[in-house]
């Protein structure tokens, strides 16, 4: 699948543009490691010149900025699939699509249980605390231990 670019300007043509993986990480705020992995989880998929160097385009780099955004929610690399594919579809942003707004559903109902989970650890932990801060022994003094 070839990737191709219009020039706007009077007289502009069509043209292929190419970005190297190390391009396309530094644009993207990456790593190439993390780059080589998206690409494994196919998320993205680079043509192959004809020396094998993988080549983007500036989809690329969007969707790229995208995963690691989303990532850092929380989401999974496989998580991430829905708002690629909306991408890739033609919209502006990549989360507008059904699917999409469902893996956003998902994450939050996924953060909630693990907030409920905390608040019942924390109340156990601080009921801990206060019943080892009112303790007196009635045999001994209180005292630290090596």
């Amino acid at each position: 699948m070839a990737r191709f670019g219009l020039d706007l300007a009077p007289g502009g043509k069509v043209y292929r543009r190419c970005v190297l993986i190390k391009d396309l990480a530094e644009r993207a705020g990456v790593s190439v490691k993390a780059v080589r992995y998206y690409e494994s989880r196919g998320l993205i998929t680079p043509e192959r010149a004809a020396n094998g160097y993988r080549e983007y385009d500036d989809a690329d780099v969007l969707v790229v900025r995208e995963i690691r955004a989303l990532l850092s929610l929380g989401l999974t690399a496989d998580e991430t699939v829905p708002f690629v594919e909306c991408l890739r579809a033609g919209n502006e942003r990549a989360d507008v699509c059904p699917s999409s707004l469902d893996a956003y559903r998902m994450r939050i109902a996924e953060i909630d249980q693990r907030i409920e989970e905390l608040s019942r650890l924390r109340g156990e932990l601080s009921g801990l605390l206060e019943d080892a801060e009112s303790y007196t022994s009635p045999t001994s003094n209180p005292q630290e231990t090596p």
